[in-house]
């Protein structure tokens, strides 16, 4: 989203509209990929969770949302090098497996940096308005 601003901030915040954050639905081919592969194997991205978690609640704050975003990422990392070590260490021999784990891990890290970038972006700007 080329103009962040703060009304559209604003809006973004109070509906949840993770596409909108990331440039207005313009995720890559291979984020697209990645989502509907995760979708496939019953996995949830995290911007999905977070969303749906603040429904529940009945809208949690958007700390609250970033923190159980940034643990999830967390626990795919996590689950990405137990694999590789599982691996490493010969008690599997499963290494699809192992790549796949990879390669959710990497997909949820960029995309959060992504959304890391775009929230940095708008602070940058609202530092930036004259008062």
């Amino acid at each position: 989203m080329a103009n962040l601003n703060v009304e559209n901030l604003n809006r973004i915040v109070s509906t949840g509209d993770t596409e909108a954050l990331l440039g207005g639905g313009g995720a890559t081919a291979g984020e697209f990929r990645v989502r509907k592969e995760m979708e496939a194997q019953g996995l949830k991205p995290f911007e999905a969770e977070a969303v749906g978690g603040a429904e529940k609640a009945g809208g949690a704050s958007f700390a609250d949302i970033l923190t159980r975003s940034v643990d999830s990422v967390n626990q795919m990392q996590f689950q990405a090098d137990q694999a590789v070590h599982e691996l490493v260490a010969g008690r599997s021999k499963n290494i699809h497996e192992t790549m796949l784990t990879i390669e959710r891990a990497d997909a949820s890290l960029k995309l959060m940096m992504s959304v890391r970038n775009k929230i940095l972006d708008a602070y940058r700007e609202i530092m930036r308005m004259q008062v």
